[in-house]
């Protein structure tokens, strides 16, 4: 049974990471805001792992750094609604005072002075708190879901370049082995011990394999762009070092289900956002009746009479109590807690196809390493006992040992399903470490 400790520290290690980037790339010097833009990228590693181009990737892609200032946005939006949304209005009049005698105007000039403010009397400004730490909660779950997913991208196209290498390799080792049989079915011919049809047939082959180089080098090319383009570099003066070849694992669905409930971003996200439509909710009903206007209020009239009070205006909902609006943000809360449970349910999928996609990778590689290398040795291997008694044809020999390079590029494909795979896993669960490095997965007790 797999240890469940290390699977969870280690998630607990890659969510942690990622606050540290989100909080390092969004906060100002004590101001909650983002900090300016960086004047340019890191340069590039000459020789590239796997990690270290995670670790650029992170740290230096432009597309990361922009979604990054959601932080800065929403951390705004909380400042916004920690303050008090109306100001006080001053409302003065001076009117010159004119009548007859008989009206005993004594004060010419009359003066009425008004100092008034909305005030909210049913919490709207918890409420409006409430929705705003809820909606920087949200921006920051997403920005670690970029974050994941940027990686898990990374990784894809990292292993694209391995594989893209190997395979032109390969193309490389079967242009030089044909190379070779084309040599010895020369002379062969010569000493006429081989047919001519069989030199041509070796020309023809070995032109069918130099035909190859182009478009293999044309797909190192396109993985290479893919690669450059998801670090954020344009000419990354590079070289890939890694392997598709990584030791096979056990995995739980439970547990890693459980695991991937647990840490992924995007699942965090839509919870603070059922958590911010909540709380806009409750405000919209806390504002249906609106909010009543009060003040003091100060008038000298024409008599010289000084009159002190107070004003309140209370809106009086008559036509219109917010009920479209009041249903607009119900109706965003189902959308909302509908769209958690979508993504829960997507996160079960995931996790299952992951693994299913793994399991039948792992069975092909394991069917190249057990069965087909053996057997393809083994053959080769009858071939030269009997050649060195000149029982066998020489041009047979020689396509066998193409075989073996043709179940070699096999193989080759099959490591790449399986890479791709793990990667699948990997964004899955939300832990880019399961597709980078060989971790001990989590398990159930």
């Amino acid at each position: 049974m797999i240890q469940k400790p290390a699977r969870a520290c280690l998630g607990q290690r890659w969510m942690v990471g990622c606050a540290f980037c989100v909080v390092w790339a969004g906060f100002g010097a004590g101001t909650g805001f983002a900090d300016p833009p960086p004047t340019g990228p890191e340069p590039v590693p000459r020789v590239l792992s796997l990690d270290a181009a995670v670790r650029q990737a992170l740290e230096n892609n432009p597309e990361l750094a922009a979604q990054r200032q959601q932080h800065g946005i929403a951390a705004a939006g909380v400042v916004i609604a920690r303050t008090y949304p109306f100001n006080p209005v001053w409302e003065g009049k001076v009117r010159a005072a004119d009548g007859p005698e008989s009206a005993g105007i004594t004060n010419r000039v009359s003066n009425e002075h008004k100092f008034l403010i909305d005030v909210e009397v049913r919490h709207q400004g918890r409420y409006r708190r409430e929705a705003a730490g809820a909606a920087l909660s949200r921006a920051d779950w997403e920005i670690a879901s970029q974050e994941v997913d940027l990686a898990v991208r990374v990784v894809r196209a990292f292993n694209a370049v391995v594989y893209r290498q190997e395979k032109l390799r390969l193309i490389e080792e079967a242009i030089g082995r044909n190379e070779q049989d084309a040599e010895q079915m020369g002379k062969l011919v010569e000493q006429g011990k081989q047919d001519g049809e069989d030199l041509i047939l070796a020309h023809i082959e070995l032109d069918d394999s130099r035909a190859q180089v182009g478009p293999g080098q044309i797909a190192l090319a396109t993985a290479l762009s893919d690669l450059r383009r998801a670090l954020g570099v344009v000419d990354g003066a590079f070289t890939v070092q890694g392997t598709l070849e990584n030791p096979p694992q056990q995995w739980d669905v439970l547990a890693l289900t459980q695991t991937a409930l647990d840490q992924r971003a995007e699942l965090h996200a839509r919870q603070a956002a059922l958590g911010e439509a909540e709380a806009r909710l409750r405000l919209e009903i806390a504002n249906r009746y609106g909010n009543p206007n009060i003040g003091p209020v100060y008038e000298y009239d024409p008599a010289r009479i000084n009159l002190i009070g107070a004003q309140i205006t209370l809106p009086l909902p008559l036509f219109n109590t917010h009920k479209g609006e009041i249903a607009q943000r119900e109706a965003e809360r189902t959308q909302t807690a509908l769209e958690l449970r979508q993504t829960e349910t997507q996160i079960r999928q995931d996790v299952q196809a992951a693994l299913v996609r793994l399991e039948k990778a792992r069975a092909g590689q394991s069917t190249y390493q057990t069965q087909l290398f053996p057997r393809v040795q083994a053959r080769l291997e009858d071939i030269d006992r009997l050649r060195n008694k000149d029982k066998v044809d020489v041009s047979k020999l020689n396509e066998a040992r193409r075989k073996l390079l043709k179940i070699r590029d096999g193989y080759l494909d099959a490591l790449w399903e399986v890479t791709q795979a793990e990667a699948d896993v990997a964004a899955a669960v939300g832990d880019p470490a399961l597709a980078i490095a060989p971790v001990s997965p989590p398990s159930q007790h």
